[in-house]
């Protein structure tokens, strides 16, 4: 099958597709979520509240945490396998679409390592990177986009060391924009844009051609609209959420609870209109 862009682990096999049954995992800000799928049939998923760190830390107790919450889960939810595709905050991946001449798989590879020197922003013998070829080219005729995706070792390290002591096997890291994309665009021709707004983070991505052409993340997300409606209706944060849970972004309250937490979503509408307008500058569609 075709190459996907994942941070391939020592001995796993090549492919999201290729692979045994396995969990996906998601290792949030605010909840540890799993899934497993086969034949796209759900056979089981469950979720709990993180606990409090998240793999960026660079405390042994923090990641001891993460561990025991990752054991904790895994006992709890019934899984077929303990072998595990583990998503990786966009904010700590590097990833970028390059546009390189039409040239076979092994040239491209070699390509791609010397344009990664030129966009990576640290040393490559320092990072973990993998390509996937998009295709042909939607701005550049005879040429071939690639998606170079590059996550600092130091982090894939952590992943590795903290679900060993949680007695799961991990197969792969991938970034969460590519995992969304295949759930939520699928192969949709036309160009579409996803937000994925995460408790820290919103991570914005456009596919067109069925393929992902463009990515970025931002730094607010759903934290920040519980600080603003505390602050608005002095809540405490966790009264916060619930009220969002409850009340939504319908007028309810005289619409108070919207007028709150409005301006941090004017943050992302701006940031969703600026890729827009830069996506739409640079391509044909």
């Amino acid at each position: 099958g075709p190459r996907s862009a994942e941070v391939l682990l020592p001995g796993g096999p090549r492919g999201i597709l290729a692979m045994p049954d396995f969990v996906g995992l998601d290792i949030g800000t605010s909840s540890i979520k799993g899934v497993q799928v086969k034949n796209k049939t759900l056979i089981s998923y469950h979720q709990i509240a993180s606990p409090g760190v998240t793999m960026v830390s660079e405390s042994p107790e923090d990641l001891k945490k993460l561990s025991d919450a990752l054991d904790r889960f895994f006992n709890e939810g019934r899984f077929k396998t303990r072998d595990i595709v583990a998503s990786v905050p966009e904010s700590q991946v590097f990833a970028r679409v390059i546009t390189l001449p039409q040239m076979g798989e092994a040239e491209i590879a070699s390509s791609v390592k010397n344009e990664a020197q030129q966009y990576v922003p640290m040393p490559l013998d320092q990072v973990a990177f993998d390509f996937e070829i998009i295709g042909p080219s939607e701005l550049e005729a005879g040429k071939v986009d690639v998606l170079l995706v590059a996550v600092p070792k130091a982090l894939t390290n952590k992943y590795i060391q903290v679900t060993r002591a949680a007695g799961i096997n991990l197969l792969s890291l991938e970034t969460e924009t590519i995992a969304i994309s295949r759930s939520v665009v699928g192969q949709a021709k036309d160009a579409v844009m996803v937000a994925s707004i995460g408790a820290s983070t919103t991570d914005i991505a456009v596919f067109s051609g069925g393929a992902i052409r463009f990515t970025r993340s931002i730094a607010t997300g759903g934290q920040a609209l519980e600080r603003a409606l505390a602050q608005s209706f002095n809540l405490a944060p966790g009264q916060a959420a619930e009220y969002i849970r409850t009340y939504g972004l319908e007028e309810k309250l005289e619409g108070k609870v919207m007028s709150a937490i409005k301006p941090v979503f004017d943050i992302i509408r701006d940031e969703l209109k600026r890729t827009q307008a830069f996506f739409s500058s640079r391509s044909q569609r």
